[in-house]
């Protein structure tokens, strides 16, 4: 039975052409939505010091993201009106692994994610992120094929 579904997004045209699908699938089981984005966290504190990069600075650069993709989450779920099925969270770190790990969290039932491809044949057909969560996620992970 589903009742928790994770969707994960960059916020990107493509990555929330899938959400439509997400909402479909949550309406018709009666399932909630978890809304997942994770910002790359691109070095250590440790490595911006060592460069001399501040990392307050680098900390109010990753909080104007995160703030930016929320606008773009709302405005997704509310393209669907689908407020009252989601909730949202914004993390840091590696996204493919932050993905597994939220759902292990949640105790989420299925991952729906879009794909748009990327470098090599196996990227290519399913995206790299999507490709890692599909090898590790213990649960169903349903791949949005989106063509550019």
């Amino acid at each position: 039975m589903i009742k928790h579904i994770l969707f994960p997004t960059d916020t990107s045209r493509m990555s929330v052409a899938g959400f439509p699908l997400a909402v479909n699938l949550a309406r018709r089981y009666g399932a909630r939505i978890t809304v997942l984005n994770v910002h790359q966290e691109f070095m250590s504190k440790e490595e911006m010091l060592t460069l001399r990069v501040s990392p307050s600075h680098f900390e109010e650069v990753m909080r104007e993201k995160a703030l930016a993709s929320r606008v773009e989450i709302d405005k997704m779920i509310a393209a669907e009106e689908a407020g009252d099925l989601c909730t949202v969270i914004l993390r840091e770190g590696h996204p493919r692994k932050k993905i597994i790990e939220v759902a292990a969290e949640l105790e989420a039932d299925m991952i729906v994610m879009t794909s748009n491809g990327r470098s090599n044949l196996s990227e290519e057909i399913l995206g790299s992120t999507a490709e890692y969560v599909i090898r590790h996620s213990p649960i169903p992970v349903l791949v949005v094929k989106v063509r550019k």
